[in-house]
């Protein structure tokens, strides 16, 4: 074959290509038609569905329904002939209708343009840096900020978080592939408001700062066992009798852990929140997902076992971060390649974090606090299976507050508590105004849990404050998480606690009301009245469950 032919044979080959939009090997119907439709009628001919079909059928001469290279080159050679075209003219309508092709492609959006297909592959095989032909939790996670920075001018940064990874796992198996990055791509590109040419050159551009990347290594840790916490609802319980069943305590092996799968951690991973998004994919957890990461580091002095560590802080505020200094230890040959994963709630889409009132603004609403206080106890509602809440709504009037108690600290002040207060507007509840308050001496009882008959154990009471009409929503965060480093170290426990370390009691509806005319004062209002599981009571504590009547 001379040098005219063989370049004839490449310009088919180019043709074809163009015409195979999704580069199956072979066009399909629609392919064909669409494409043939719009380039007859870019060159001003008459062209019709019918002419198309029949075109198409006499392409298609084993009947598959689709066209091969084979087929078409034999279609294509045929109009050449019909057109007695000798090599070179031939040649060169083939190219010239190579471009009209491609050209068309481009006017027919991002799902078809030629150029944006062949960047998103070379994207996708930046991102799969372990070269297997699929994209992990924790490549995608690794390329997730570089891509933000470049795209967030362009289109929604969304294309590669962590809720788009989960979007694009059509076949659940917690691996992207090829095709499901691409058609999870171009869903997103269906809604941008962007030219084809602009998508190519924002995508050129984030080709260019991931291969920058490439060139500066890529190194991870891992494979990495995630463990989870085996009861599928973890009770919580305080430091002081969190660790008394547990097997893993001087020695034994801990049954309150089951594995949750691998994972990879690159090395150039920052924040908390840069592991927890891997783990939240790995473990197919919603995106409004909250937990806390602990694993196994150094041995202590004297060398017995290792310390349950806590991965903590972040940039901008949330302390310093240990994340660094997990994955430095975690890439030692002689790690403990395990990560603990306890305490899973939901994030908080719509509350925010409210701070606590302080000085003059006490003071303030102190003078509005005239009402009746209506009181959560943490041990009712928290310890063992805790108790139902109040109705919803819970209806209370202006004036009145409603008040949360919390343990400050457990075990006579060895363990301390931390707690946060979530609403979703300081308009109808105030801001919490926190009070301290002295535990009232018990007289001991055998049938009393340790950590409920000591008296030394200070306590917190957190009141919000009826201020106007309407309805509010909260809930109140009570944890000991960074507390249990110290708390495994004193106990002998070799993994994390299997207990949750972080509670919630909430979320709590509250509907205020306006004082009806001739209520009582305040001066006239019953004491603390106590939400019990059941009813309202002057008595703190929860109300007695029934026993099962006998059959």
């Amino acid at each position: 074959m001379g040098n005219g032919d063989d370049e004839l044979e490449s310009a088919i080959q180019e043709l074809f290509k163009a015409y195979d939009v999704d580069e199956s090997g072979d066009l399909s119907r629609k392919e064909f038609i669409s494409l043939e439709l719009r380039v007859t009628m870019e060159d001003d001919h008459v062209y019709t569905a019918e002419k198309g079909t029949a075109a198409m059928t006499l392409t298609d001469r084993d009947n598959s329904g689709a066209i091969d290279a084979n087929e078409f080159r034999d279609h294509i050679l045929s109009s050449c002939e019909d057109l007695a075209f000798d090599t070179q003219e031939a040649i060169v309508y083939i190219r010239d209708r190579t471009k009209k092709v491609l050209h068309e492609r481009e006017k027919m959006g991002p799902r078809t343009h030629a150029g944006i297909r062949m960047a998103l592959k070379n994207i996708f095989r930046l991102f799969d840096v372990s070269g297997d032909g699929m994209l992990s939790p924790s490549e995608w996670i690794q390329a997730q900020k570089l891509i933000a920075l470049e795209v967030s001018d362009d289109f929604d940064e969304g294309w590669v978080d962590e809720a788009a990874f989960a979007c694009a796992d059509l076949n659940g198996d917690g691996m992207l592939d090829m095709d499901e990055f691409l058609e999870s791509s171009f869903s997103m590109f269906e809604g941008v408001k962007k030219r084809s040419n602009q998508i190519l050159a924002t995508l050129q551009r984030v080709e260019k700062a991931l291969n920058v990347e490439r060139s500066q290594g890529c190194e991870a840790v891992g494979p990495v066992q995630l463990m989870v916490q085996a009861d599928d609802h973890p009770e919580f319980q305080p430091p002081s009798s969190a660790w008394q069943d547990d097997s893993s305590a001087d020695g034994g092996q801990s049954e309150g852990w089951r594995p949750g799968g691998e994972i990879e951690l690159p090395m150039r991973l920052e924040t908390v929140e840069d592991v927890a998004a891997i783990i939240r994919i790995a473990l197919k957890l919603p995106v409004e997902t909250w937990f806390s990461i602990l694993y196994l580091g150094p041995a202590g002095a004297d060398g017995a076992k290792r310390v349950v560590q806590l991965l903590h802080g972040d940039k901008g505020g949330g302390g310093e971060s240990n994340t660094k200094a997990m994955l430095q230890y975690l890439s030692k040959p002689n790690a403990d390649k395990r990560i603990f994963v306890k305490n899973i709630r939901r994030r908080p889409s719509k509350l925010v974090r409210q701070q606590r009132a302080f000085l003059d603004e006490r003071e303030s609403l102190a003078q509005k606090r005239t009402g009746q206080c209506w009181g959560l106890d943490w041990e009712t509602q928290l310890v063992g299976d805790g108790h139902k809440l109040p109705p919803r709504p819970f209806v209370i009037k202006l004036g009145d507050a409603l008040v949360v108690e919390l343990p400050q600290t457990d075990g006579c002040g060895d363990y301390w508590y931390v707690s946060h207060v979530y609403m979703d507007s300081g308009d109808v509840l105030s801001k919490p105004v926190d009070e301290a308050v002295e535990p009232k001496k018990q007289k001991k009882s055998k049938k009393k849990k340790a950590s409920l008959a000591g008296t030394a154990d200070k306590l917190l009471q957190l009141s919000c404050i009826a201020i106007a009409e309407g309805k509010a929503v909260m809930f109140v965060d009570l944890a000991w998480e960074d507390q249990e480093e110290k708390l495994t170290a004193a106990k002998g426990l070799r993994v994390p606690s299997r207990v949750n370390t972080i509670a919630r009691i909430g979320p709590i509806e509250v509907e205020v009301e306006k004082n009806p005319p001739g209520s009582k004062s305040s001066a006239e209002k019953d004491g603390m009245q106590w939400w019990n599981g059941e009813k309202w009571s002057t008595k703190k504590g929860p109300a007695k469950r029934k026993k099962n009547a006998k059959k």
